[in-house]
C-alpha cells in the first residue's frame, strides 16, 4: 500500500479544501491568479488558511463558531468568507485583519493577519467555506462543528512537535491518518522561540500542507481544530535575572500562540500573566494583534462530545498554588456535566526522565484533579511517552512548588498508586492516569530507557513505580477513542505501528 494520501482520498477526508487556487510561487508564499494587467494583484499568501476553535467553549445549540485564518504580505486587500450548510453558502462572516512584525531576517517586512468569525452555528453539522478576494474565489472547503454530548468522537494528542525535521512530518500523516475530529497539542508547538516566522516555516507547511504523506506532511489544520497549551519555548527569553520572558526586543515576533492561535476566552485574566519586555511600540503591536486572547487565552476550558477538557499554563513563572488560580479550576471542574474529564498542561507533574524530572510544581493540583473526577491529565516538555498507573497524590511540602521562576520545583508526597488496573481486563482506575505524549518531532530524550522499568522510578519519590510504561526510543502520537462510557487510548509510533494500548471504563 502506498504510504501517500491521493487527491480522491484527500477530498473524502474528514473535511478539508476542496479546492485551491493559490499556488506555490517560493519559499512559503502562495500567489493567486491574475485577472489581467489591468485587475491589481492580491498580496501573496504567507499562511494558506487553516481553522481554529476560536471562542466557543461549553456545548450550546445555534452558538457554536469557527475561526477560518490566513496570513499575507503587509499590502491590504478585499478579502471575505463565505459559509453555509451548502455551497450556495448564504452567510458572510465578519473579517478583519491587524499588522504583525514577520521576524523574517530575510524582508523584515510585517504580516497581516486576517481572521473571520463564522458565528451562529449548529453542532455536529458539515459546513461549506470560500475565501474569495479580488473579485475571485481563492479557496473552498468544508468543516464539522463539535459533537454534542452522548456522540462518539475521537482525537489525537502530541507535543514538542514542530522544528523542520522528517518526524514532524511523519507525526502529522499519522494523525491524518487517525481522521481525528481535533487535536490536543500539549505545547510547544514550535521551535525554538514560538516565534512567528518560526510558524511560517515549521508549523503551518507541515499541518497545513497540500498534500499528505510521511515525508511531507498532511492537510490537518484546514479541516481540523488544533487545540493547544502555552509552554516554555514559546517564552524563550531571559530577563535580567534569568527569568523566562517574551523578550520583544530580540524577537519582534514573539509569542506567536496569542496571533496565530485562536482558544476559547473562558478563563480568568491571570494573576500571573506571560511576562514579557521590549519597547513599548513593538509591545502595543502585539496587543494589538493578539486582542483580549493576551494574557487571557493562557488558561480555558471547552467541551467535545461527552469530554470536558481544562487546559493550563505550567510554566515555571506560574505559582500552582495561587487560591484565585485554584478557585477557577475548581469552578471549572465542578461546573460541567461531562462523562469524561481531561486537564492538559504541558510542565509534567509526573516524570521519571533525566530532563525537567524536578519541576513537579504542577502537582500541588493533583488532590483537586482527583476531588472532580479527572480522568487523564495530558502532558509534554519531556520528548517521550510515560503512562502512569492510575494514582492518588497527596503533597507534603508544597514550599518549593509556589517559588515562581526556581529551577527545582521538587514536590514531594504520599502515593497511592492503582496496581490492580491494566487497562486490559481490569478496566475501571482508580486514581488519575497521568500521560505525558510529547514525542511529536523534536530530538527524543532518554532513548535508553525503553523497556527497561528500572529506570522508571525517581529516587526523590521512594522509587515509587508510578510508570506503567515508557517508550523514548521513537517519536509518537496518542489516540483517543471515547464511545459512552469506554475510553480507548492507543500510542502509536511514526511509522504507524500500535506501541501500547489501554481501555478505561466508567463503572
Amino acid at each position: 500500500m502506498s504510504n501517500f494520501i491521493s487527491r480522491r482520498q484527500f477530498l473524502r477526508a474528514a473535511g478539508g479544501v476542496t479546492f485551491l487556487a493559490l499556488t506555490p510561487v517560493g519559499a512559503g508564499l502562495f500567489a493567486a491568479p491574475s485577472l489581467g494587467p489591468d485587475v491589481p494583484l492580491l498580496p501573496l499568501f504567507t499562511v494558506l488558511p487553516y481553522l481554529q476553535p476560536g471562542e466557543a467553549s461549553t456545548l450550546v445549540e445555534g452558538q457554536e463558531s469557527l475561526i477560518v485564518a490566513w496570513q499575507t504580505q503587509a499590502q491590504p486587500a478585499d478579502f471575505s468568507v463565505e459559509f453555509g450548510l451548502s455551497k450556495l453558502y448564504g452567510q458572510t462572516a465578519h473579517t478583519r485583519f491587524t499588522s504583525r512584525f514577520s521576524g523574517n531576517p530575510e524582508d523584515g517586512e510585517p504580516r497581516l493577519n486576517y481572521t473571520a468569525n463564522l458565528t451562529g452555528l449548529s453542532l455536529n453539522k458539515t459546513y461549506f467555506y470560500r475565501v474569495r478576494g479580488g473579485g475571485q474565489t481563492l479557496a473552498e472547503g468544508y468543516f464539522h462543528t463539535r459533537k454534542a454530548r452522548g456522540m462518539k468522537t475521537r482525537f489525537v494528542a502530541f507535543g514538542d512537535n514542530s522544528f523542520g525535521d522528517i518526524s514532524d512530518r511523519a507525526i502529522a500523516y499519522q494523525t491524518y491518518k487517525a481522521r481525528p475530529d481535533f487535536v490536543m497539542n500539549t505545547g510547544d508547538n514550535v521551535y525554538e522561540g514560538g516565534l512567528d516566522n518560526e510558524y511560517a516555516r515549521y508549523f503551518f507547511p507541515v499541518y497545513n500542507s497540500t498534500e499528505a504523506g510521511p515525508d511531507i506532511g498532511a492537510p490537518l489544520l484546514r479541516s481540523v481544530p488544533f487545540y493547544t497549551v502555552i509552554a516554555n519555548h514559546d517564552v524563550h527569553g531571559r530577563n535580567l535575572l534569568k527569568h523566562p520572558v517574551a523578550d520583544f526586543t530580540k524577537d519582534p515576533d514573539a509569542l506567536a500562540y496569542y496571533t496565530a492561535m485562536s482558544m476559547p476566552l473562558n478563563g480568568p485574566n491571570p494573576s500571573q500573566p506571560t511576562p514579557v519586555v521590549g519597547p513599548a511600540k513593538r509591545l502595543e503591536a502585539f496587543q494589538q494583534t493578539a486582542g483580549p486572547r493576551f494574557p487571557r487565552q493562557a488558561n480555558y476550558s471547552f467541551d467535545y462530545a461527552d469530554a470536558h477538557f481544562l487546559c493550563l499554563d505550567s510554566n515555571i513563572y506560574i505559582d500552582p498554588t495561587d487560591a484565585s488560580l485554584q478557585a477557577w479550576i475548581e469552578k471549572d471542574l465542578s461546573g460541567t456535566d461531562a462523562l469524561w474529564k481531561f486537564v492538559v498542561y504541558h510542565h509534567p507533574a509526573f516524570n521519571v526522565g533525566a530532563e525537567h524530572y524536578e519541576q513537579q510544581h504542577m502537582r500541588v493540583l493533583s488532590p483537586l484533579f482527583e476531588k472532580h473526577g479527572v480522568d487523564i491529565a495530558l502532558h509534554g516538555h519531556e520528548h517521550t511517552y510515560q503512562r502512569t498507573v492510575p494514582l492518588k497524590f497527596l503533597p507534603t511540602d508544597s514550599s518549593k512548588a509556589a517559588q515562581m521562576n526556581s529551577s527545582d520545583r521538587r514536590t514531594p508526597g504520599t502515593f497511592t498508586l492503582d496496581t490492580v488496573f491494566d487497562g486490559k481486563t481490569h478496566t475501571t482506575p482508580l486514581g488519575v492516569i497521568y500521560v505525558t505524549t510529547g514525542a511529536g518531532g523534536k530530538h527524543l530524550y532518554d532513548v535508553d530507557y525503553t523497556g527497561v522499568p528500572a529506570k522508571w522510578v525517581l529516587p526523590d519519590d521512594g522509587s515509587t513505580p508510578y510508570v506503567a510504561n515508557f517508550i523514548s526510543d521513537r517519536h509518537s502520537l496518542t489516540v483517543f477513542e471515547l464511545d459512552g462510557k469506554t475510553l480507548t487510548m492507543t500510542q502509536v509510533d511514526e511509522s504507524g505501528r500500535e506501541i501500547d494500548r489501554i481501555k478505561v471504563t466508567k463503572a
